[in-house]
């Protein structure tokens, strides 16, 4: 199966997978799911694969800190990495596909790889920061008499 190789700055990178982003973008927030696209593409190429990036993001649970500790395990020690992510055993493919859902067009669909395309998919509208949010009126406490 192909994948998606981009060229940046003369290095080859794999780029994660759609199934991949879709997860980050679920997963962490907004701003964030950038930064996590951003550093799983600049992984070496020995480290880019589907298999290895899933388990920094699922191991990492949406939380930007612990995608970090999971990366300086990989650094240490690679297979600590898969397992905290949920992929070191040996149904590590089905698990995958799991965790990972084809969506609609994503080739390979089930056999624990997907050849992914570099284009992120395009964010839901959120709620304009600037605006206010609603508030509730309280009535102020007053001390009970006896």
């Amino acid at each position: 199966m192909q994948w998606a190789d981009v060229q940046i700055g003369g290095a080859t990178v794999t780029a994660p997978s759609d199934r991949l982003i879709r997860r980050i973008r679920r997963d962490f927030g907004r701003g964030t799911d950038d930064e996590v696209i951003r550093r799983l593409t600049a992984l070496r190429p020995d480290d880019s694969s589907e298999r290895i990036q899933a388990a920094l993001v699922l191991g990492a649970a949406g939380k930007l800190n612990r995608f970090e500790q999971q990366l300086r395990r990989l650094e240490r020690d690679w297979r600590e990495m898969l397992a905290v992510g949920g992929l070191a055993d040996e149904d590590w493919p089905a698990r995958l596909d799991a965790e990972l859902p084809a969506g609609p067009g994503d080739p390979g669909a089930g056999d624990g790889r997907v050849a992914p395309t570099v284009t992120p998919p395009v964010r839901s509208a959120r709620r304009d920061a600037s605006a206010p949010r609603s508030t509730v009126a309280r009535r102020p406490h007053r001390p009970r008499t006896h």
